[in-house]
């Protein structure tokens, strides 16, 4: 039989066409600008950072079943406190770190941008807590908008590096950085002396190797080292 003139045939959306809206509030706990974020489903890969152990490095790896969202944000930005936990300095100070190290306009989108207004001001917090998840939940938003995972791997760039500079040793760098990172979040004002408190202080350690189970000496405890035993 026939179908009806009237009969209204149903639309059947692409996969393109699917989507869903991560609510303001979800992103508003890491002191980011709340804005609605339009996510496409089925999405890419589901990715998730995780802290490689063995290694001692940062990674991105693909889950294998569906996680919520609020789940990967959480099991991303423990897996930053976890690599930053092996370093016997405050991770707040590896967090700052790895802030001034990505807030600069040459960064890649969303943190980088115009000169006069790159993408890292959108952050307003406060605390280090805060930082942390705007930097975790900004690279996977910039995901989970179809936008490419450069922002991801990015972010996992700029963590390890925090941590193998802290291992280097130069404390003249490593401080600078984090005052950069401190100051660009909008911690500390630009225009004041600055007295780096003492639980943010670095401390010299040396790194295990991991594969010949050797301890790695920089130049300057390599020094010390030697005049001692004179």
């Amino acid at each position: 039989m026939a179908p009806s003139k009237h009969h209204k045939r149903e639309a059947v959306p692409s996969a393109s066409s699917i989507v869903q809206t991560l609510h303001p509030r979800l992103l508003s706990l890491s002191g980011a600008k709340a804005h609605r974020l339009t996510v496409y489903s089925p999405p890419h890969s589901i990715l998730v950072l995780a802290h490689d152990t063995p290694s001692g490095t940062l990674t991105v790896s693909v889950c294998e079943s569906i996680v919520a969202m609020p789940i990967i944000i959480a099991k991303s930005s423990s897996a930053i406190r976890s690599l930053f936990s092996h370093c016997k300095v405050s991770r707040s100070r590896l967090i700052y770190i790895t802030a001034g190290l990505m807030f600069t306009p040459a960064s890649p989108m969303p943190f980088g941008g115009p000169k006069t207004r790159p993408g890292y001001t959108e952050y307003i917090g406060t605390t280090v807590v805060s930082l942390l998840l705007y930097l975790v939940e900004s690279s996977f938003k910039r995901y989970w908008t179809c936008r490419g995972r450069e922002a991801l791997d990015f972010l996992v760039g700029c963590a390890n590096k925090a941590r193998n500079l802290h291992f280097a040793g130069d404390a003249d760098v490593l401080n600078e950085l984090m005052l950069k990172g401190i100051k660009k979040a909008g911690h500390i004002a630009w225009n004041k002396p600055v007295r780096i408190p003492e639980a943010l202080r670095h401390r010299q350690e040396v790194q295990s190797d991991a594969v010949g189970s050797e301890v790695l000496f920089t130049p300057r405890l390599s020094r010390l080292r030697h005049a001692f035993n004179q």
